[in-house]
C-alpha cells in the first residue's frame, strides 16, 4: 500500500484478534476514506464499530495489515508515536463526552491544546477566542454558560462542549461515536448539520458512528457493519450524496464461513470484509 494524502483512511490486508490464537474479530482486505468526506458508519450493538473507531485512532494495532492515517503508517509506530499522533492529528466526541467536571466550559474545549502544538499554533486569535467561537457556532453563546463547570449543563449543552473540544485546533480527522444517542430527534439532526459545517470550514474529515440508520442522509457516504451470521446480503454496502442504505455498491460480499469465523462477528464495510467485536481504551485518549 502507498500511503497517499488524498485519503484520510487507507487500510489494507488487516487482521486483529484480541487474543494470539483467537479468530481474527478484524478482517479487512481494504477500506479507503478521502480526505475532507462525512463518512457514516452504522451498525447496531456489537457490530465493530467501536473496534473499527480503536484502529483508526491508533488505540489498537493489526496483528497484520497497514493502517495508514493522513498518508502515516500508524501499526508501523510505538505506543507513544500513536499517542502523539493522535494528540496532533485527531478530535475525538466520545457517547458519553468524557468532560472533566471540575473544569469549566472554556477549560474542557481548550484542554487539547494543551497536549498538541500544533493544534495550539492553529489557533490564530488564541485558545479562549477560538473555544468562543466554537461554542457560539454550536449554539453555546453567553459568557456566563461559558465559565459555569461542565456539571451544571444539560446533555445537550454537554454534548456541544464535547463537540467544540474535538475540533479546536483544526483537527484533520473528527471521529464521532454516537453522540446523539441521548437527544431527541429535532436536536441531534440540528448538531449534526453544526458539526458537519464546521469541518467543512475546516476541509476535516468526518467519521461518524451510530446504530441509527436514519441518520444515513446527512453523510456524504456510508458504511454499513451487520453482525448477522447469513452471508448474504451481509457484508459491505456503501451509498454516496445523500444517504440511504444500498445494497450492491460493494465489489463482493464475504461469506463469513469461508474465514472459519463464530456466527457472532460477522461484519461488513465500505469494501469487502467482515469486522466484528467491540473493545475501547477511553484512558489513552488526550
Amino acid at each position: 500500500m502507498t500511503p497517499t494524502r488524498t485519503l484520510t483512511v487507507d487500510l489494507a490486508d488487516i487482521r486483529y484478534s484480541w487474543r494470539d490464537g483467537d479468530a481474527p474479530i478484524l478482517d479487512i482486505p481494504s477500506m479507503q476514506i478521502p480526505a475532507g468526506s462525512r463518512t457514516f458508519v452504522q451498525g447496531v450493538s456489537g457490530s465493530g464499530k467501536t473496534t473499527l473507531l480503536s484502529l483508526l485512532a491508533g488505540i489498537i494495532t493489526p496483528q497484520q495489515g497497514c493502517v495508514s492515517i493522513l498518508g502515516q503508517r500508524l501499526d508501523q509506530m510505538t505506543g507513544a508515536q500513536r499517542d502523539h499522533f493522535r494528540a496532533e492529528h485527531i478530535g475525538y466526541i466520545f457517547q458519553m463526552f468524557n468532560l472533566v467536571p471540575y473544569l469549566s466550559v472554556t477549560e474542557n474545549v481548550t484542554l487539547p491544546l494543551r497536549f498538541s502544538k500544533r493544534r495550539l499554533a492553529r489557533v490564530a486569535d488564541g485558545p479562549t477566542a477560538e473555544a468562543t467561537r466554537l461554542l457560539e457556532h454550536l449554539g453555546l453563546g453567553g459568557a456566563e454558560l461559558r465559565h459555569r463547570p461542565v456539571t451544571e449543563l444539560s446533555v445537550g449543552q454537554q454534548q456541544r462542549v464535547a463537540a467544540a473540544r474535538a475540533l479546536i485546533g483544526n483537527p484533520e480527522l473528527v471521529i464521532a461515536d454516537e453522540p446523539t444517542s441521548a437527544l431527541d430527534a429535532d436536536s441531534r439532526d440540528v448538531f449534526i448539520d453544526l458539526l458537519a459545517q464546521e469541518c467543512e470550514r475546516e476541509k476535516a474529515t468526518l467519521v461518524f458512528v451510530s446504530h441509527d440508520r436514519s441518520l444515513a442522509p446527512h453523510f456524504d457516504r456510508v458504511i454499513e457493519l451487520s453482525p448477522h451470521p447469513n452471508p448474504l446480503p451481509q457484508g459491505a454496502r456503501e451509498s454516496r450524496a445523500g444517504g440511504g442504505l444500498r445494497e450492491g455498491d460493494a465489489d463482493c460480499v464475504v461469506d463469513q464461513r469461508s474465514l472459519g469465523l463464530p456466527k457472532e462477528p460477522l461484519q461488513g464495510h465500505e469494501t469487502p470484509s467482515p469486522l466484528g467485536g467491540e473493545g475501547w481504551d477511553e484512558g489513552k485518549m488526550p
